[in-house]
């Protein structure tokens, strides 16, 4: 009876302690680094945000050189990539302060009254879920056999190289591509793990508070560097 008493208290501990995990632990990334995450596995991912085509005022011919291309520049890469569509809310943000600046120096009542109305409607559409905006991405990633300074900037420009392959080949598509940044890393991944959050309250700053778990007198907020 002692025995199985005692596996029944290792088994509870264990159960206790999985679930002092923070949110932190169970998403798969380690850190943001220039653009780049780094993954637990100790993978450098790079994600390149990709202009797009409107297909619809191109004609079936232009239609089929421009799959063409594409499939060539697939079969160009010696290297696997993942191509993503992801529906992003709208960013508003500096429209919406380049008005509000406008405001504050306007004078006259009526346009003034007018440019809150904008205002207004600018914030409506980017909290709305009837709206959004589809963003493209290329993702390519290198493996590290370990994590130290020397072997992540070896691997930043192995990952370089790669980018400027797909940056030319994508030029002949008459597409551009260019690196996101830190901010714009963690929002993609905000909303891939909660769409109506990202809509709502949007990410600001690079600098996100966790939570680390622990005891009641242990719990605190820091900041993730």
């Amino acid at each position: 009876m002692k025995w199985i008493s005692r596996k029944t208290k290792a088994k509870e501990a264990k159960q206790q302690e999985k679930a002092l995990k923070s949110v932190q632990q169970l998403i798969p990334v380690k850190e943001i680094e220039q653009g780049k995450l780094i993954t637990p596995d100790n993978k450098m991912v790079q994600c390149l945000k990709v202009s797009a085509i409107n297909l619809e005022l191109t004609s079936n011919a232009e239609c089929n050189e421009l799959f063409e291309l594409f499939e060539g520049f697939l079969m160009t890469l010696t290297y696997p990539v993942q191509l993503t569509n992801v529906s992003m809310p709208v960013d508003l943000k500096s429209y919406i302060t380049e008005q509000e600046r406008t405001h504050f120096l306007t004078k006259n009542p009526y346009k003034r009254q007018l440019q809150e109305s904008y205002i207004e409607y600018a914030k409506e559409i980017e909290i709305s879920q009837d709206i959004m905006q589809r963003q493209r991405y290329v993702i390519f990633c290198e493996q590290m056999k370990e994590d130290t300074p020397e072997i992540r900037y070896e691997t930043m420009l192995e990952l370089e190289e790669k980018k400027d392959e797909i940056v030319t080949s994508l030029l002949e598509l008459e597409l551009t591509a260019e690196e996101v940044t830190d901010l714009e890393l963690i929002r993609y991944l905000h909303t891939l793990f909660d769409y109506n959050e990202a809509q709502n309250r949007p990410i600001e700053s690079e600098t996100i508070s966790q939570i680390i778990q622990g005891g009641k007198e242990d719990v605190q907020t820091t900041r993730n560097n």
